[in-house]
């Protein structure tokens, strides 16, 4: 149910907007592309029809010619006549120039006059270093191709010139939107089919890399436990003290609405807290009776030497705060560094308070186990000068019940218990 809530689902969900983004951008290119292409399209209908007239008037190349002039002015009435359509478009006007620009004959249907008008706005240029220029307009919802050509004769010398409008039908413009839209939806489809198909692949090559972190999670996760087991056992010889204050730590920062990364990191903390005791001669940290002030001193020592074993750790750095800050007081009288109120990160405040608890009910080299009211009650007095006042009556609601539940329980109960806590909070950091 994890896997499929915090993996399978995002895995796809995220494929699915991905492949839904690609497909829409490639298929807007695709459809601008297309319509790009359109105007060559047109204009290629309208050279076709400026060739023809060509092939069809051989004389061109002689314009002034009387017989030549009236067989251009024939095949301009041609050109702009119906029966000269072709499947695609006609020309409305056209205008025919020798090969010194002057104009020789021209030609129009009937009703051009509002084409005209535009037309004359829109004055054509001559072709330089091209056989063609053109203009594309639209007229009262019509579509016109305004196109001046260069007419050459079979060995390519120049006999003049075609400027012609030439009005594109609106069923030939309708089916190059419907081919140009079909185009882009197929490339959409087949971003979104190649998305699909790709989930499987993703999908195995995800849960490769998941078992594979998961692997890498819980040998951390197991070096973290054996690091805090051991230094727990110099203590006390049992792991009793790190599974409890860890357990009562996570249940206050729950109640306090700590984020999950945040969780973690407190977790991590709770383990190797005391982790710079290895550093700590057994003389003073079994000695039975109270440490005197140089003996105090030194075990101040632990929290430095604590800092500096975590931050050798990439994995283990985010636990320095509760390393590091765990035995600051609220008011400024803890150590090493002495800061007091927010200025404690707050993993370092929540975890102090499960710390002082637990230690005081459980039982040590130089005394025995309080009972929970009593623990509490030498707490109180701390309300605001050791702890944090509003973690603290947090921790009041909540602790009475903790400590039924899990002080006296045995070494692998508490393990397990503590296991399930940990797998729910860093199975997010592995599978998010």
């Amino acid at each position: 149910m994890r896997l499929s809530q915090f993996i399978y689902r995002p895995l796809l969900s995220r494929l699915v907007v991905g492949g839904v983004v690609i497909s829409v951008l490639l298929g807007g290119l695709t459809f601008y592309y297309e319509m790009e292409r359109v105007d060559d399209l047109f204009v290629g209908f309208a050279l076709e029809e400026a060739r023809r007239f060509v092939a069809e008037v051989p004389d061109i190349g002689r314009p002034l010619a009387p017989d030549s002039r009236t067989a251009i002015e024939r095949g301009l009435q041609a050109l702009v006549s119906h029966e000269a359509a072709n499947a695609h478009g006609d020309y409305a006007i056209a205008e025919i120039y020798d090969a010194n620009r002057n104009s020789v004959a021209e030609a129009a249907e009937a009703g051009v006059e509002p084409i005209e008008r535009v037309v004359d706005r829109h004055r054509h240029a001559f072709p330089k270093g091209a056989d063609y220029d053109y203009e594309k307009m639209v007229i009262d919802g019509a579509t016109y191709i305004q196109v001046i050509t260069a007419l050459r004769d079979g060995q390519g010398g120049l006999q003049g010139y075609l400027e012609g409008v030439f009005r594109i039908w609106p069923a030939t413009i309708a089916q190059v939107r419907h081919d140009t839209l079909r185009t882009s939806a197929m490339v959409i489809w087949a971003v979104l089919l190649t998305t699909l198909l790709l989930y499987p692949v993703v999908l195995r090559l995800n849960r490769s890399v998941l078992r594979q972190s998961r692997e890498l999670l819980d040998a951390n996760l197991a070096i973290l436990k054996v690091l805090g087991g051991a230094i727990a056992k110099r203590d006390s010889d049992t792991s009793h003290h790190n599974y409890r204050v860890a357990l009562f730590a996570v249940r206050l920062a729950e109640e306090a609405g700590l984020p999950e990364a945040q969780m973690r990191e407190l977790i991590k903390g709770a383990f190797v807290h005391d982790v710079g005791k290895i550093a700590i001669s057994d003389r003073i940290l079994l000695k039975p009776g109270r440490l005197d002030a140089a003996e105090f001193e030194e075990m101040k020592t632990h929290v430095r030497h604590g800092v500096d074993i975590v931050r050798e750790s990439h994995w283990l750095a985010d636990a320095a705060d509760v390393v590091r800050f765990h035995h600051e007081k609220y008011d400024g009288s803890g150590y090493l560094e002495g800061r007091k109120g927010d200025a404690i990160p707050l993993n370092a405040r929540v975890f102090a308070i499960a710390d002082v608890f637990d230690a005081l009910t459980s039982k040590r080299p130089y005394k025995e186990a309080m009972s929970a009211d009593h623990a509490l009650q030498i707490m109180a007095s701390g309300r605001g000068s050791h702890f944090d006042p509003q973690l603290f009556d947090l921790f009041m609601s909540i602790a009475g019940s903790m400590h039924a539940a899990h002080v006296g329980l045995p070494e692998d109960a508490l393990a397990k218990e503590l296991g399930l806590v940990t797998d729910a909070y860093f199975a997010g950091a592995v599978t998010g």
